[in-house]
C-alpha cells in the first residue's frame, strides 16, 4: 500500500522466514514505501496514473544532426529506490520495473487479464485437482534488451529461482510465489506452472491468470545467488523485453536522483504480438522532492503528466480556472490498484516492553475506529479527493469489494466510543485527561494503565501528518493519548516491520486480483509483508479456501468474509481510498504534430481504466503489483 539507503538488519525470525525488519529495513526504500517524498506518493502513478497515458503532450528536444527526438516527461514525487526489481519497495519503482521488464500476463482496460509474455494460458485439464497446473503459451518475438532471445527457459528459471529453499530470500514476489511448487519446460515457448497449498500438496490456484511477477533474463541472473539477488545486486544496467530500454548511464541517474531517462525499444515484441508500439522515442521520468515545483512544471508545460498531492491538485484546479486556454486536462478518481490508507495498529502479542499491551484490546480498537471521523478527513485532509474507507480491498473493482452494512459499521461516534470504554473499565484519570484500565484488566491486571499510545509517522507524507494531528486533537475526547513520532522511511521500516510500535499510518495498494490484499494480512505473512502483525485462524482459512476456488463466483464468498474478519478486528482503521490526481498536457506536441486521445475517452472518475498496454507497470505496497499500458497507435 511505497526507495535508496538500507538498514542493514539480516536476523531471521525462524529457520524458515527472514524477519520483517530484514526484508523492509534491508530491502525498502529510504523514501518509504508510502506517499513518499513529499505531500503525496507515487502510489497513485502507479494506479490511476498509468491510466493516464492518455491526455499527455508529447514534447520534442534536438536530438541531433539526424533531427528530433519525441520525449514524454513525467513528474513523480521520490525517485525509485533500487533498480532491481527483486529489491525495490515503492510504487515508483515498480513503474520503472514494468516499463523494462515485461510479465506472463497483463492488465486490459477493465482489470482483466490480457496477453503480454504469454500470448494465451490455460488450466491443464487433466490435472488434478483441476486448477492445480496452468499452462503459459509465450510469444516467440520478444528479445532481451541485449538481443539475447526470450524463452521459456527464462520463464523456468523466474519462477524456480523464487520458490523451495529460495523462497524466504527470495521476498519480493512472496504473494504469488507462496503457492507455486514448480515450474517445468513443456517446449521452447510453453511453460507449465504447478501449484501447491501451504503443506506442498497439489492444490487449484485462483490466480494462475494474475501472476504479478516480472520475467527475468536467465543469463543474467544464473550467476547471482539468491541472497544477493535478494538483497545487494545493484542491477546497474536492467535488461528486460519491456517497451523502453535503460543505458549505460542508468546507474549514475539513479544515484543522482533527480531522473531516470529510458529510450523506446526498437524490437518490442507487442508490435508484432498486439499491433501497439509506442509512438515516442524517450521516456524521462522526473523526480521532485518539492510537490510545488512538480505542480509549478506541469503549470508551465515542463513536464507532460504528473501525480499530485491532494492539496496541490486543488492548487492546480484553482489556477486552471483562471487559466481557461490552458492545454492542461485533469483527472481525480479511485486508483486502479485498489489503494487505501489506514491507521495500522500493531497485534503483535510479544511486542517490545516499551509499547502499550492495551491496544490488544478489542474494545479500545473499537473506541479508537468509533472516534475516527472518516468523512472529515476526506472533505479537509484529501479536499475531497478520496472516498471513505472500510477493507483494504477498495471499491475500484465492485465484483471483490465488501463495504459494511449500517448494523456492521464502525461509524463516528464520539459518545459511542465513550460508552464503549465505560464498560470495559476504562476510567477516567483525576485531571479527566486519559483514561486508565481498572485492575483485573486482561491486557494489564494490575490496572492503572493509561490509552496512551505511540503513532508512527513517514514524515514524508503530507496527508498522514495531518491526518495524525487530527487524531490526537479527536481522540482526547475519548481519554485516548497519542503521541506521533515523525520519521523517515528507513526507520518507519525497522519500528513497524519489528512489530515493535502502537500504532502507525501505512497505505496498501495491490492487483486487480484479490490474491495480493488478502494475503498479506495473512498470518503466513508474519514476519514478511505483513505491518499490522494480524493473526486469525478463521481468517486464514478463508484465504486458503478463496485460493482454492477457480470459479470466482464460489470463491467470492471466502473473499468476502476475509474482508468481514479484518473489519470486525480492526488490525487497520482505512481512513480513505485517496484519488489519484493527475494532470497532463494533451493537445499536440511541441514540434506541433502528435495527436493524443483527451483524458476523458479513456478515464471515467468512478471506474478508472487502463487505456493501453504499453508498459507492464507493477501495482505495489506496498508493493502496487502490476498493470500495463501501451501507448497506442493514435499517439
Amino acid at each position: 500500500m511505497g526507495i535508496s539507503g538500507r538498514l542493514l538488519a539480516t536476523e531471521y525470525v525462524d529457520s524458515q522466514c527472514v524477519s520483517a525488519v530484514t526484508i523492509r529495513s534491508v530491502c525498502r526504500r529510504i523514501i518509504a514505501r508510502r506517499f513518499k517524498v513529499g505531500i503525496v506518493s507515487l502510489s497513485v502513478f502507479l494506479s490511476c496514473f498509468l491510466v493516464l497515458a492518455s491526455s499527455v503532450m508529447i514534447s520534442t528536444s534536438n536530438a541531433s544532426a539526424a533531427g528530433t527526438q519525441t520525449t514524454l516527461r513525467i513528474g513523480m514525487s521520490e525517485p525509485v529506490d533500487n533498480l532491481s526489481p527483486f529489491i525495490g519497495l515503492n510504487d515508483n519503482a515498480y513503474i520503472f520495473y514494468g516499463l523494462v521488464y515485461d510479465y506472463l500476463i497483463a492488465v486490459d482496460e477493465d482489470m482483466g487479464p490480457q496477453p503480454n509474455l504469454a500470448l494465451s494460458w490455460n488450466v491443464v485439464p487433466d490435472q488434478l485437482p483441476y486448477g492445480s497446473v496452468w499452462q503459459y503459451n509465450l510469444t516467440h518475438n520478444a528479445k532481451w534488451h541485449d538481443g539475447e532471445p526470450f524463452t521459456a527457459e527464462d520463464v523456468v528459471f523466474t519462477f524456480n529461482f523464487q520458490i523451495g529453499l529460495n523462497w524466504a530470500t527470495m521476498w519480493a514476489y512472496q504473494p504469488y510465489t507462496a503457492v507455486v511448487g514448480s515450474a517445468e519446460l513443456v517446449d521452447e515457448y510453453a511453460v507449465r506452472v504447478h501449484f501447491v497449498d501451504f503443506v506442498g500438496n497439489p492444490s487449484a490456484c485462483a490466480f494462475g491468470d494474475a501472476m504479478e511477477l516480472p520475467m527475468m533474463p536467465k543469463h543474467i541472473w544464473q550467476d547471482i545467488s539468491p541472497a544477493d539477488a535478494g538483497f545487494a545486486y545493484p542491477n546497474k544496467h536492467p535488461i528486460g523485453t519491456g517497451p523502453f530500454m535503460c543505458t549505460d548511464q542508468t546507474y549514475n541517474e539513479f544515484l543522482r536522483g533527480d531522473r531516470l531517462i529510458l529510450y523506446k525499444n526498437p524490437d518490442y515484441h507487442g508490435v508484432l504480438d498486439y499491433g501497439q508500439e509506442v509512438q515516442f522515442d524517450r521516456l524521462v521520468l522526473e523526480f521532485y522532492s518539492e510537490p510545488a515545483a512538480m505542480l509549478s512544471d506541469i503549470e508551465r508545460g515542463a513536464i507532460d503528466l504528473a501525480n499530485l498531492d491532494a492539496p496541490n491538485y486543488d492548487n492546480l484546479l484553482s489556477w486552471l480556472s483562471s487559466h481557461q486556454t490552458s492545454p492542461i486536462h485533469n483527472f481525480a478518481g479511485l486508483r486502479c490498484n485498489s489503494f487505501s490508507v489506514e491507521i495500522a495498529i500493531c497485534m503483535n502479542p510479544s511486542g517490545s516492553p516499551t509499547v502499550n499491551s492495551l491496544r490488544l484490546d478489542l474494545n479500545v480498537r473499537k473506541a479508537m475506529a468509533h472516534a475516527t471521523d472518516k468523512d472529515y478527513i476526506v472533505n479537509n485532509i484529501y479536499r475531497g479527493f478520496a472516498e471513505k474507507g472500510s477493507d483494504i480491498l477498495s471499491p475500484i473493482n465492485p465484483f471483490w469489494y465488501w463495504a459494511p452494512g449500517l448494523d456492521e459499521e464502525y461509524s463516528f461516534d464520539i459518545a459511542l466510543a465513550n460508552q464503549i470504554l465505560d464498560d470495559a473499565g476504562y476510567v477516567w484519570n483525576n485531571d479527566h485527561t486519559v483514561r486508565v484500565c481498572s485492575p483485573g484488566n486482561g491486557y494489564y491486571p494490575a490496572g492503572g494503565k493509561a490509552l496512551e499510545f505511540g503513532l508512527v509517522v513517514e514524515q514524508e507524507l503530507y496527508e498522514d501528518r495531518l491526518s495524525a494531528m487530527y487524531l490526537v486533537d479527536q481522540w482526547k475526547e475519548i481519554g485516548i493519548l497519542l503521541n506521533p513520532t515523525f520519521v523517515n522511511s528507513a526507520t518507519w521500516n525497522a519500528i513497524v516491520y519489528g512489530g515493535t510500535y502502537d500504532l502507525c499510518f501505512t497505505y496498501w495498494s495491490g492487483d486487480p486480483d484479490p490474491n495480493y490484499l488478502l494475503y498479506v494480512q495473512s498470518t503466513y505473512a508474519l514476519n514478511g509483508w505483513s505491518d499490522s502483525w494480524y493473526s486469525n485462524p478463521d481468517y486464514d482459512k478463508n484465504y486458503t479456501d478463496q485460493l482454492l476456488s477457480v470459479d470466482p463466483n464460489e470463491r467470492l464468498p471466502f473473499v468476502t468474509n476475509c474482508q468481514k474478519l479484518s473489519y470486525r478486528d480492526i488490525p487497520y482503521i482505512v481512513t480513505c481510498y485517496p484519488y489519484g490526481c493527475m494532470p497532463g498536457e494533451r493537445t499536440t506536441s511541441r514540434a506541433g504534430g502528435i495527436g493524443v486521445r483527451t483524458l476523458a475517452e479513456h478515464c471515467r472518475a468512478s471506474t478508472p481504466r487502463i487505456p493501453c498496454s504499453l508498459t507492464s507497470c507493477q501495482l505495489a505496497r506496498t508493493r502496487l503489483r502490476s498493470l500495463y499500458w501501451t501507448m497506442s497507435q493514435d499517439m
